[in-house]
Order: structure tokens, then sequence, then C-alpha cells
């Protein structure tokens, strides 16, 4: 009996590597480089985050594809007769040289990502729990974004074994829908944005200068570094102004930005209109302090929060850096 235990025991022990999922890396360097502005999308568009990455990894081969390394096409999207944007030749394997639409980056794949969802082909999926993943996962489907039969069950395969639904629905943040980050005070202000945002504009939260001192601009160079998004600030704006322009509070902005002392904009600053994050992106290790460098200008230039930046160098916050310095940014 004691061997029959012994032989079972064993038989188990090698059956657990056949059955137990690897996680990819690829796919793991993938969620952290894009997750951000899926989220983003999800605040924005309210379409969940976890079906936003698990179809850029299923569409793109976690970004690897000739689409998306060629055109920055994450999610396959084709030419329509709407379609204004550059193009992209493509041999899908059933059409040679078919028409795929061609971004200037990643981020605008995602936002375009998320205006064809938005078509009222689409619209039954809005009424959708924002956390149901297996709705949205089969109402992609029954809408007739994918012929693959078994579209659906990729997609929630993804998104189980990367644990994306924590992307979508956090405990902790409630309905926020960010990555869980220990500093309390950050979630508290990315809370306070989401609300902001949403909110009526109350006037009297506001302290603005004269209508003649700044000109408000209906559209604002931006992008997205580190996976946060930031607007350029134009001359003569302030965090006052800009505030007024996105419909939030000075404080909020002036917080994501590492400014609640005095500090004012430039023309040229990047603005961020997010929190920024811990650290910087995977192909920014260090960064070699050059003279007259700030580092609120090295935090912004690499969307890593300031406290953060000088905590991980061991540095007392607010020290002056030193030229030739090296900092560790992640």
């Amino acid at each position: 009996m004691k061997r029959l235990y012994f032989l079972l025991t064993i038989l188990l022990l090698i059956g657990i590597p056949a059955v137990a999922q690897t996680k990819n890396q690829a796919y793991l360097d993938y969620i952290d480089q894009y997750s951000a502005i899926a989220i983003q999308q999800q605040i924005k568009h309210k379409i969940p985050a976890a079906i936003t990455i698990a179809q850029g990894l299923l569409e793109s081969a976690a970004g690897r594809s000739e689409l998306a390394t060629k055109a920055n096409n994450h999610f396959g999207i084709k030419c329509t007769s709407d379609w204004k944007g550059r193009t992209y030749g493509y041999n899908d394997g059933e059409h040679h040289n078919e028409c795929y639409r061609r971004y200037p980056s990643a981020e605008d794949s995602y936002e375009d990502h998320s205006l064809f969802l938005l078509r009222k082909r689409y619209e039954s999926l809005f009424e959708l729990p924002i956390g149901d993943y297996k709705g949205w996962a089969r109402g992609l489907k029954a809408c007739g974004y994918a012929t693959d039969p078994k579209y659906p069950e990729k997609l929630i395969k993804l998104i189980e074994l990367y644990d994306l639904q924590s992307l979508t629905m956090d405990k902790d943040l409630k309905a926020g829908g960010f990555v869980k980050d220990e500093d309390a005070d950050w979630q508290e202000e990315t809370l306070e944005h989401e609300v902001i945002m949403q909110a009526q504009h109350n006037m009297h939260d506001y302290v603005l200068p004269p209508m003649e001192d700044f000109e408000l601009y209906e559209e604002h160079a931006s992008g997205y570094r580190n996976g946060v998004r930031y607007i350029i600030a134009a001359r003569g704006e302030t965090f006052a102004t800009l505030s007024y322009f996105l419909n939030m509070r000075e404080r909020a902005l002036r917080r994501y930005n590492d400014a609640m002392d005095t500090r004012e904009l430039k023309e040229g600053d990047m603005v961020y209109i997010y929190p920024k994050k811990k650290k910087a992106g995977r192909k920014y290790t260090y960064y070699y302090v050059k003279p007259g460098d700030d580092a609120w200008e090295i935090a912004q230039k690499y969307g890593i929060r300031l406290k953060h930046l000088y905590k991980r160098n061991n540095i007392p916050y607010g020290t002056p850096l030193a030229p030739q310095q090296r900092l560790q940014l992640r």
C-alpha cells in the first residue's frame, strides 16, 4: 500500500508541470507597457481595460506582429471608407495587400480601437457591467468583431491567466479601474481625478486671471510618456488656466505634476493629466545629470513622481543635483 501511495505521489508530481499554465514573458512585458493606456481608455470611453489589453495581446501577438511593429496597429483594424489616416498594405492570409490603418503611435491605435467600439454596432456592449469580462468577450463575437469562433474563449483565457481583471476592477479602489498602488495619497488623487473629470464644472473652485490675460486653445500638442497622458503647455498658460480648460481642480493638476509649491509653467512644459508612475519605463534605467538639470524636469521627462525619483536614489527630497550624477530611474 505504501508503495502504491509513493507511485501515485510521483505521478502527481510529474503531472503538475504538464497542466500548469506558464506565463509568457513577452505578454507580461506588453501588459506592463500598455496597461496604463488601457486604463485611461476605460476611464475615457468606458471600455474595460481587461478586454482592451487582452485584445491587444491577441491581435498583435503581444506587440510583435508585422502590423504592430510597422504600422503601430495593435488591433488589426482595417481601412474603411471614412478613414483619412495613413494606410499599410498587408497580406492577411486571405487577401493580398489588404488595406490596414497605420498610426503614428501605439497610443493612437488604442484610441482608435476605442472609437471603433463606440460605433452603433457595438452599443449593446455598453449595457453590460464594466467588470463582466466574459459578457464583453462573448458580446464582441456576437456583434461581429471577429470571425474566429473561439475568439471569446481566447480573450477570457488571457484575462484569467494574466489577471487582467485587476486592471478593470480593483476592490480597494472600488470602481476606479486603476492598478493598485501602496501610495495611499496617490490613490486618493487618482480617484479624485476620475470624479472631477465626470462632474460638472464648479466655477467656485477656480480662481482665474482676467480672460484677456490668457488664451484657451481647443487643441494642445499631447502624447504619452511612461504610459501616462500629457499635454504641452502653450505660451502664457498656468496651472490655473489649464485646470479650467481640463475641467479639473488646480490642486489635482498640480499634484499630478509635483507642483504643489509655487512652481509655474513655461511654454513647452509637459503637463500630466493623470498621476505619474513610481519608476520609468523599461528602456530607461539610468540618467546622467547635465549642467542646469532640475530634478523636477527630469521627473517630468520620464513620467516619474518626483518624490520617488529622490527616494529611489536615496537622496533627501529637494536636494539639488550635481552634474554627472547618475540617477536610477527604475
